[in-house]
């Protein structure tokens, strides 16, 4: 039998988290103020049906302490066995149809309890209910008989018909807190006469998020090893592994602003193993702990006191500002969903490192432009004066940090080069995307000025198909900006045909016609 079941709470006081919920009922209980529906809403494993089966059984104790039920009663113990043929529980999941609901609840509350004071109707998962079935239901919630109670316990609240919701009273479980999670934890493991490292109890806590029922299913798996001592090399045979220490340093090197440091980190990444997805999975995670503590600072010295990665990641709070964090979040979503489409995961990961190193999202500072490994652009005073005729200073290959791209000094961008590169370009999105060939093989860079290079479009679906899909237009600018060395790079679309290609087609729409009925050209106004 597993833990969540031999050490199930048997009464309100028992139950893990939920405060003001289990106050709550336990005094509608004891000064006999009994409503008829109830609905408990709130993520899985938290205490619903078990806060559910508590109140049931307290609905019919027949020795109640101050709103507890005693658990030794008659009542109490065929209730806790299991026995109870006025609780009755249904899996809406299973049981969604009209017929189901009519059988189960409608025609059966109409008979008196055969042995309790009152008949609990406990509906799990209740927003499965087909619409049929909760107007069936709809009429009995309204007037029901003095002895029925009803439960509907749902983690999707939003499904259930307002006019369900209207009728009941309504209870929202909250997730439970990290240190009542810890000390239930601990508490099963010394009833199994076990002791957990505090490391141990902390990665547990954190895997289930808040859920009950998934921090002793991880328990349960530790114990089954034996071990009477479980520390965190045993326990990492079952708690997956963090590596949030691993996102914390690759965003403290991208955030240096050293484009070849970031690079060599991610190739080292792979060196070393390391399944770059989920290196994305805790990308994510890691900027979550960002933008929550940019604006908490409460929550900012709980990261400094956390684990390994938590400080590492208190140590980059200030560092990037909400909003690139945002905009961070976003990017690494997109680029774990291209390694899951089939794109090669280092290839990705680099993409998404360069955006942040290079200030390429959209609410980077672009006055801090990132830097290029072995980049030999001019400063200011290694230009030559025109008007001078002294040549031009050679010029040394700039410390990477010490480089600042403005828009003086950047080398100008001209239609040719954009040209020479299309071909290349265009291959390398057809291999990962071969459906944008039908689209890009008819386009071409039409014009360009300054870091913006406008493509000419065929038809206007082909210009929404990048231009418009965030994705897809993000896909050309980091091929180009690449390709070109222009690393701030962006594209504009325009739709149709320029006039030579306009003239070129219109000779060749006048011969096709020529060729098909005979005759020939002649100049207006001339005598035929």
């Amino acid at each position: 039998m597993s833990i969540s079941r031999r050490y199930r709470p048997q009464n309100f006081s028992e139950i893990t988290g939920q405060e003001s919920i289990k106050e709550t009922l336990r005094k509608e209980i004891a000064s006999d103020k009994i409503g008829h529906a109830y609905i408990f809403s709130g993520p899985r494993g938290i205490g619903k049906t078990t806060t559910a089966r508590i109140f049931s059984k307290a609905l019919n104790c027949l020795n109640l302490k101050d709103g507890e039920p005693c658990n030794s009663c008659d009542a109490c113990k065929v209730i806790n066995e299991g026995r109870a043929l006025d609780i009755i529980e249904m899996d809406a999941a299973s049981n969604t149809g009209v017929d189901n609901v009519r059988e189960s609840i409608v025609e059966h509350v109409r008979f008196a309890p055969s042995h309790f004071k009152f008949k609990v109707y406990i509906l799990d998962e209740a927003h499965m209910l087909s619409t049929s079935a909760w107007n069936a239901l709809l009429k009995t919630l309204e007037e029901p008989p003095a002895y029925a109670v009803f439960i509907l316990a749902t983690t999707e609240l939003h499904k259930v018909p307002v006019t369900i919701v209207s009728r009941c009273q309504r209870f929202d479980f909250k997730r439970i807190p990290e240190e009542k999670l810890a000390a239930r934890i601990n508490d099963l493991a010394k009833k199994e006469g076990a002791v957990l490292d505090d490391e141990v109890v902390r990665s547990i806590v954190k895997h289930a998020e808040g859920c009950a029922r998934d921090a002793e299913t991880l328990l349960d798996q530790l114990l089954v090893l034996g071990e009477k001592k479980i520390t965190q090399e045993v326990a990492s045979l079952v708690i997956p592994i963090s590596r949030l220490p691993i996102a914390a340093k690759l965003l403290e090197v991208c955030a240096d602003k050293s484009l070849s440091k970031s690079l060599a980190e991610v190739g080292k990444l792979e060196d070393q193993g390391v399944p770059l997805l989920t290196v994305f999975n805790d990308l994510i995670q890691a900027v979550r702990h960002l933008l929550i503590a940019s604006d908490d600072m409460k929550y900012s010295e709980k990261l400094a006191q956390g684990d390994e990665g938590e400080k590492g990641l208190a140590a980059l709070v200030g560092r990037y500002s909400p909003a690139e964090l945002g905009d961070m979040a976003l990017l690494f979503m997109e680029r774990r969903r291209d390694v899951k489409q089939g794109i090669d995961p280092r290839f990705a990961l680099e993409l998404a490192v360069t955006a942040v190193t290079l200030n390429l999202l959209p609410n980077s500072d672009k006055n801090i432009t990132g830097s290029i490994s072995n980049s030999q652009l001019p400063t200011s005073n290694q230009i030559q004066n025109p008007e001078s005729g002294n040549p031009e200073p050679e010029i040394q290959s700039s410390n990477i940090d010490s480089v600042s791209q403005t828009s003086d000094v950047e080398p100008s961008l001209s239609l040719d080069q954009v040209h020479g590169k299309w071909p290349i370009m265009i291959r390398e999105i057809a291999d990962r995307h071969p459906s944008l060939l039908m689209v890009l093989k008819p386009s071409s860079p039409d014009r360009v000025d300054g870091e913006k290079v406008i493509i000419r479009f065929q038809y206007p679906f082909h210009k929404d198909k990048i231009i418009n899909d965030v994705k897809n237009k993000q896909l050309l600018e980091e091929s180009l900006r690449r390709l070109l060395e222009v690393p701030n790079l962006y594209i504009e679309g325009s739709v149709g045909q320029d006039e030579e290609r306009k003239e070129v087609r219109s000779k060749d729409m006048v011969s096709n016609i020529l060729n098909t009925f005979g005759g020939q050209v002649v100049d207006e106004g001339s005598n035929l």
